[in-house]
Formats: structure tokens, sequence, C-alpha cells
């Protein structure tokens, strides 16, 4: 299963109208698309209109780790599904913030089995415009992720600067909070590639 998730620091790029014609647009080719809603503003949940609304949402998978089926709203829109948001005070963000597993909660919930390829084809993230414990579980829970840019100069730089540098940071981190002996390794292999032989630095 592809889960794709659309980050960027900055906002106002695009980042849910693109989650959000990407997710129906797969749903019309005939695939079942999941669309997650990690943006303490939920836009991406009140994009479509929703046919049968789940009494939960997105604080219940990440709280307990899972999804079930009284988290996934039907959109109107066949084969089109969205967890949305419903964390309007951003208290994920500090709930995160305190837990060990904290890069690992979201993946891990949408490996649960009512989000097993015999329902859903794909997942789609999206993510508010900013650094925090929750779009770093939205970014390390894809396998591929989407940074949407406009053609100028700000959001070129902000890539550059903001969001790929983040990306980086947090990936690193969490691998060696969580993994120590691997991220040990991944140090030493970039020490070793910055000198030469001898040690002196190439």
């Amino acid at each position: 299963m592809i889960k794709f998730t659309v980050l960027s620091t900055k906002g106002g790029v695009g980042k849910t109208t693109l989650a959000a014609n990407l997710g129906a647009l797969m749903a019309d080719m005939g695939l079942r698309v999941l669309l997650v809603d990690a943006d303490v503003q939920p836009a991406l949940s009140k994009y479509y209109r929703i046919k049968r609304e789940a009494p939960f949402g997105l604080t219940k998978v990440i709280t307990t780790g899972y999804v079930t089926e009284d988290c996934i709203s039907q959109t109107v829109i066949d084969g089109l599904d969205v967890i949305r948001s419903d964390d309007p005070d951003g208290s994920l963000q500090t709930w995160l913030l305190h837990r060990i597993d904290r890069g690992e909660r979201l993946g891990n919930a949408l490996n649960s089995p009512a989000v097993s390829e015999d329902y859903y084809d794909c997942v789609l993230i999206d993510t508010q415009g900013t650094v925090g414990p929750l779009q770093d579980t939205a970014a390390l829970a894809a396998t591929q992720i989407i940074s949407p840019i406009k053609p100028e100069i700000l959001s070129a730089r902000e890539f550059k600067t903001g969001t790929m540098p983040s990306a980086y940071e947090t990936m690193h981190a969490l691998l060696w909070e969580l993994v120590p002996s691997l991220a040990g390794h991944y140090a030493g292999s970039e020490t070793a590639q910055d000198t030469g032989r001898d040690g002196a630095e190439a």
C-alpha cells in the first residue's frame, strides 16, 4: 500500500488542495483511498460532504495507536474515506511530545486491520505548515512524501532551508533515540565519508 504525506513547513502552498484533489482523482480511477487530516485546521475534513460521519477521528487514532471503523468517515465520493481532524486546540502536539514512540505513532496505527489492503489501496496524509511532533509522525508514516512548492523564490527558499532540513533532522534524531546502535553506525558512516583512510579530512 502506498502512503503519501503532503508535507511543507510553509503554509499556504496548497497542501490540502493537493491532498483533496489527488485523493478524489485516485478514487475516480477506482482506487480505494483513505484521507488523514493531520492539520489542526480541519480543512481537509470539510473539503467533501460527509455521507457517514464517524464519532471519532485523529485524536483517538493517535492516542490509542489504532485505526478502528469508528474513526473513519465516508465522503459522498465512492472509494474516498477520511479520518477527520478533531484537535482544534492542538493538544496532540503536546501529547506526542512526551512519548518515546511519537515518531512511529501514526505509522503503526495505519498498520491496523481497518486500513489493510483489504480495504484501501492508498493513504493520503495532510499536514499543517509548521514543525512539530504531529508533522514528524505524519512524515515517518509515509512511503512517499509530496512537498508542493510554488514557483516563487520564497517558497523555494523555505523548501531548501526549512522543509528539507527539518525532515532530515527529525529522522536522524528519532533514529538516534529509538535505535542507538544503528544511529551510531550511521553517524560513523557519515564521518568515514568525510575523512580519508589515514584519518585526515578528505
